[in-house]
Formats: structure tokens, sequence, C-alpha cells
């Protein structure tokens, strides 16, 4: 007969526990599913990697109450504290945690915005100041813009003429050419 330090009540009572552990880690990954999308392909790596941690905290809760031994009724502890949690506390738990984090996440937002205050008010001081320079850039790179537009103008007309003077040239050459062919 092996000798086992704990009582079977022991056993039990912790096992019930480790099921009520094992739902609570389950919200806690439902609550991260929650905040964080993570797609289906996210989802499946999420479930495996629970299940992972659910084995090995199962296997290590039953070979430290048990030495190893699996027995039915530890199983059936770990499966009624699971529905126990999931049945009597798992939406009260999660509408606290979700009520916790969206509490941090509004301070850490108002945090941020009372940080930000006093940098956005220079800013608009700073644009006030700067707001004549502003308006006189803005009207000189609109001079810029119509001298270039002129120039390009000027420049293509420049051009024009040229290829004008250069085909009256090439055709009175040409007509020259002609008479001095004919002549010979």
């Amino acid at each position: 007969m092996d000798y086992l330090p704990y009582s079977q009540e022991y056993m039990l009572v912790v096992s019930v526990m480790g099921g009520i552990l094992l739902g609570f880690i389950w919200d806690i990954y439902r609550l991260f599913r929650h905040y964080i999308k993570l797609g289906t392909f996210g989802t499946a790596v999420g479930d495996i990697v629970y299940w992972i941690i659910s084995v090995y905290f199962s296997i290590t809760t039953i070979y430290e109450i048990s030495y190893g031994n699996i027995r039915l009724f530890i199983l059936l502890g770990f499966l009624t504290g699971a529905i126990i949690y999931f049945y009597g506390a798992s939406k009260y738990v999660l509408k606290l945690l979700i009520f916790i984090i969206n509490s941090i996440i509004v301070l850490i937002k108002k945090t941020i915005s009372f940080v930000i205050a006093p940098i956005k008010f220079i800013i608009e001081k700073i644009k006030k100041i700067l707001y004549p320079f502003k308006l006189k850039a803005i009207k000189e790179k609109e001079n810029v813009k119509r001298k270039y537009k002129f120039f390009k103008f000027r420049l293509k007309k420049v051009l024009k003429n040229k290829k004008m003077l250069y085909n009256k040239k090439n055709s009175r050459n040409k007509r020259r050419g002609h008479k001095r062919h004919h002549n010979i």
C-alpha cells in the first residue's frame, strides 16, 4: 500500500482549486483577446499556448499532490472547479477586470493629455506669433510659382521662335541649294 502524505479530501480540494485557477487563466486569455484582436491564426496559437500551460499546470499539480498517481476524483475535481468558476464567477471576474483595465486606460489617456496640454498651448502660441510669417511665405511661394510659370512660358516661346528661325533658315538654304544645283 502506497503512503500518500495528503488525504483524498485535500487532493480533491486542491484539484477543485486548480480547476478554478485554470478557468481564471482562460478568462485572462479571453481578456487579452478582447483588447488585442488576434485574428484566426493568432487565436489558434493562443489556444494552443493555453492548453500547453493547462496541461503543464495539471500534470505538475497531480504530481505534487499524489506523486503522479492519476485518480478519477482528482480529474473530476479539476472539472468541477472549472465548472464552478465558469458558471459562477467568470462573468463577474471578467466585468471587474474589464472595468479595471478600462479605468487604467482612461487614467493613462488623461495623464498623457494633462502632460501634452502645456505643449499644445505653447505650440498654438508659436503658431499665432508665426502666422504673419506664414502668410508672407505663402505669398512668396505663390510669387515664385507665378514667376516660374512665366519663365517657362517665355522659354517655350523663345524655343519655338528659335525653331521657327532655324526652319526658315533651313528652308532658305534648301532653296538656295536647289538653285545652285540647277545652275551647275
